[in-house]
């Protein structure tokens, strides 16, 4: 692959890494409660979607194939009085008929005001940065990291330290990432 190409590929991930952030951003200010509109939403009914994996055939599905996402419906009504929604979807595993749930809106979704929102929103956010600073690392040196290819890891990690701080934009690639999927597995725990 050519050298023009890869720095391409390069700037169309630190492009995707933007967008992502953007709306990382976004989730993150909703979930923290710096944007959207707090108030309340009264449950009035609840279904289970099921899904399958593409690998999944019609008559060979496993179980663990399988995904459930339960879906509830209710009236949102803002907290000052602003907005009221008489019929909005919300994603919960624990909503019964007739609850009243501490939600914000930010025009897009309706988040549940816990700990998981948080910490998905601020997940997104961090693996975000990491598009981007490995989308302006593969812009910047023209190569990409392969962990099959020694050698091309190799090359790519020597032009990075060649990279006035790019042992430093590296290392926050790196950490970054690592801290979205832990943000990730914290959102799932809570």
């Amino acid at each position: 692959m050519s050298r023009i190409v890869i720095r391409g590929l390069g700037v169309a991930t630190l492009l995707v890494g933007i967008l992502m952030g953007t709306y990382g951003t976004q989730t993150f200010a909703t979930a923290v409660g710096l944007a959207g509109t707090g108030g309340t939403l009264t449950v009035t009914d609840c279904r289970i979607d099921v899904s399958y994996s593409d690998r999944a055939r019609d008559r060979d599905r496993k179980a663990d194939e399988r995904r459930e996402t339960r879906r509830c419906w209710g009236q949102f009504k803002a907290t000052d009085g602003s907005d009221i929604d008489p019929q909005h979807e919300l994603a919960s595993d624990e909503a019964r008929p007739g609850d009243r749930i501490e939600v914000r809106d930010n025009g897009t979704i309706y988040m549940e005001a816990n700990a998981g929102s948080v910490a998905g929103g601020a997940a997104i956010v961090l693996i975000a940065l990491g598009m981007f600073l490995l989308g302006g690392l593969v812009a910047a040196t023209g190569l990409y990291p392969s962990p099959v290819k020694p050698a091309q890891l190799q090359r790519f990690n020597a032009a990075v330290r060649a990279l006035p701080c790019g042992r430093t934009a590296a290392w926050t690639w790196l950490g970054a990432w690592a801290a979205g999927l832990l943000g990730f597995g914290l959102a799932e725990l809570f």
